[in-house]
This record gives C-alpha cells, structure tokens and sequence, in this order.
C-alpha cells in the first residue's frame, strides 16, 4: 500500500514539473538561466516579454531543451537574402545561425573595429576561412593567417628583412591588426632592416606595448629604446651632455635616425662643438629645436640664444653699423639698404665655422671697411653685399673669399 502510494506520488510531481508537451524540464534553464548558453532577457527571443512573440515551443520543438531551433522564426528565403555577401560558408542550418549569432543579435560584429573583411578589403573571405573556431572566435591562435599566408608564393621574400618574425596567427595579427602591409622603407629616418650594422632586432623588441583598442596588436606608435640600451653604458656614453635623459623619448629625439651619436661630420665639416670650440659642452637639444630634421637652419636655436647674450646688439651694429661698418645691412642699390633679419640661418650664413669675423681684419684698399681710409665708400653696403655668394662645403654659409656681390651696385663693372 505504501509501495503504491509513494507511486502516485512522484506521477504527481512528475505531472506538475512538466509542460504540457512532455519536455524534459531538467533541462530547462529558465529565462536567466539562457545567459550561459543564449541571453534572451531583454532581446526578442525574451519569451517573458509581453511584446515578444517567441515562446519556448518555438526554439525548443523537440523533447530536451538541449535541442534548439531558429529556422522555425527565420525562414531560409529571407536568410539567403541577407546573407548573399558572407559566401559559401553561409548554411540555412541551426547550428551554423548559432555559430555565427551566439548572443542572438542580428548582425555579427562591426568586424571592420576588429580586423577589415569584406568588399574592397584584401579579405573578402567566408567566416570559416579565417576562424577555424566559433567557439573561440577572439583567440587569435584559433585563426587560420599563418597557414593561409604561409602558402603564398611571396610570404617568405616580404619577410625577408624581418628578422625573425612570428610566423603564428598570433603573431601575425600582432603586427597586422589593420591588414596594412608596414614596409621597412616607411620606417625611416630610424633605420632599421635585417642585417643592418644598428638595428638588426626583432620589430616587437621595440614596439612591445599593446594597443588599447585592439589588445591582440602592437602599438607601432610607441616604442621603447631601453629594451636594449642599459643604463650604465647609456649614461657613460652621454656623460656631461646637459640635454641627455634616460627616456625612449629623449633617444629617439637626439637620434631620430638610430645612429650612434652626433653625425660623425659635425665637427668641423658642418659646426664645430667639439672640445675646444665654442660650443663644446653645448646639448643637442640646446641648438636643435626639431631633431626630426637636424640639419634644417630654420630650425636652430642660434638667434634665440645668442640674442640675449650681452654685448649681442652692440657686436652686430645696432646703431647702424660696428667700426663704420653696416654689418646687418644688405644694399639692392648704391641708395638703398635692406635690414639682414636676426634669424638662425642667417646666424649660420655669417658664422659657419663657429667663428667671429672682426671688421679690422678686413683687407686694405680702396677705402674698405673697418681700415680708417678716408671716405670708407664701401662700409655702408653690409658684408652680404658684397659677400652674397654661398659655400661650396657648407651651403648655408656665405662665401668671404668671394664677392660677386659688386655688380649689385656697379652693374657695368665702373665705379659709378
């Protein structure tokens, strides 16, 4: 009798679990419980919405709620229309609409924010062309870049000036995430290539930062010099350079290109500032304003420095000229004179050789500058006047063992 009761009993609970199709409810997540598998609270699918009109039979048309189907609510026809451009890895098939649509939204992620695919990119391809895993879809090691780009004919001659680059999607994904090609030519001024005497390194020895948008790639905008470049033998070699910092900014400011130090030619081919000179002990930052472009004039710090020194104004003639000589004053004619502009390049065109050209120094003759011959007729004209020719050796300075500059004011070779 017990036997028989106790029977009746679980034909009851039995009858009360299940709906009224006969499912097996242990398999019922419930609403909440789809987020593991399938979010549906708050979406269209949310069948305990009043406005929704999916209902569990719907998805779930078998016995298990393990079996799911999504072709009932999306009929192949309009599926094949919105799918036309994924390719033929598309399938009318529930597993394939899960596979790609896991959360359930309608459209797949704005893939471009990822990784450009689709017309006009470099990879028009179907889904299961690049991932080999939908599960794992954001694991790059779950892609298929190194054994597509392995089997192309010209992988191994683009990455040939690479030192030993990472063959792995991963890696490939790492210094591609925007399916841009960086050509090694595009890195100068900072030279680097495979086999060079400088920089024969791994490109993610330098560039070893993640990006903040696409965590999976490296961040070619910054870079760090102090991977390799200790600090004890970077501070020796810099000692007593007042501009030199330990900081990959401060590196690659002083030496854009990746060269060793100051160009070899700087003294005395370019400026002196060498020991002895009157720039020795000077920082490269205390002359260069743009480092980027090192040997521009425009972009010294010459005028700004020097026009503050004492005695500045009155070395250059600021009453209109410096031992009866008009220094800063170019003629176009015999009447009439120009004011030379106090600027770096034109600092440059006079003191090429870092030095100081005395206008008692000048030669003799024919009442010539700076010599007390009476009358003086030439110190009014300016040295660029005269001197207005440039150097064969340092093309920013001006020519003084030259003067074509006479026929700016004796045209017909006269004294007129």
């Amino acid at each position: 009798m017990r036997r028989a009761s106790f029977s009746l009993l679980l034909a009851a609970l039995a009858g009360a679990c299940s709906d009224s199709r006969g499912s097996n409810w242990l398999t019922d997540p419930g609403v909440q419980g789809h987020a593991k598998f399938f979010p549906i609270v708050g979406s269209v699918h949310d069948v305990s919405s009043s406005t929704s009109n999916v209902t569990c039979d719907k998805c779930h048309p078998g016995n298990t709620f393990t079996q799911y189907d999504c072709t009932t609510c999306h009929p192949q026809a309009g599926c094949a229309a919105i799918h036309a451009s994924v390719g033929s890895d598309y399938q009318w098939a529930s597993t394939a609409c899960y596979g790609c649509h896991p959360t359930g939204t309608g459209t797949m992620v704005d893939h471009v924010k990822v990784f450009p695919i689709g017309a006009g990119t470099s990879h028009a391809l179907g889904c299961t062309q690049c991932h080999s895993d939908f599960a794992n879809r954001h694991d790059p090691a779950k892609l298929r870049c190194a054994s597509c780009h392995l089997g192309l004919s010209k992988f191994a001659s683009a990455h040939a000036r690479v030192k030993d680059y990472d063959a792995t999607s991963p890696g490939c994904l790492k210094c591609h995430a925007d399916s841009q090609v960086n050509r090694v030519q595009a890195h100068l001024p900072f030279a680097i290539a495979f086999g060079s005497g400088t920089h024969d390194t791994v490109c993610l020895h330098c560039h070893d930062t993640a990006r903040t948008d696409k965590t999976f790639a490296a961040d070619f905008s910054t870079f760090d010099c102090l991977t390799c470049h200790a600090r004890p033998a970077t501070d020796s070699a810099h000692r007593g350079l007042a501009s030199y910092s330990y900081a990959s900014a401060a590196c690659n400011s002083c030496h854009p290109n990746g060269s060793g130090g100051a160009p070899p030619n700087h003294t005395p081919d370019f400026f002196p500032i060498g020991a002895g000179s009157k720039h020795e002990g000077v920082g490269c930052t205390q002359c260069h304003t743009d480092l980027s472009q090192a040997a521009n004039p425009a972009n010294f710090a010459c005028a700004g420095c020097h026009g503050g020194l004492p005695g500045f104004a009155t070395a250059h003639g600021a009453s209109g000229s410096v031992g009866g000589v008009a220094i800063l004053t170019v003629h176009s004619s015999r009447a009439n004179g120009t004011a030379v502009p106090l600027t770096s390049p034109n600092c440059l065109r006079c003191h090429a050789d870092s030095q100081v050209n005395r206008v008692a120094s000048h030669p003799s003759g024919d009442g010539t500058p700076g010599r007390g011959e009476s009358g003086a007729e030439h110190a009014n004209a300016g040295c660029l006047t005269c001197h207005s020719g440039w150097r064969s050796d340092k093309g920013f300075g001006a020519n003084w063992g030259a003067a074509p500059g006479c026929v700016t004011c004796h045209p017909n070779g006269t004294d007129d």
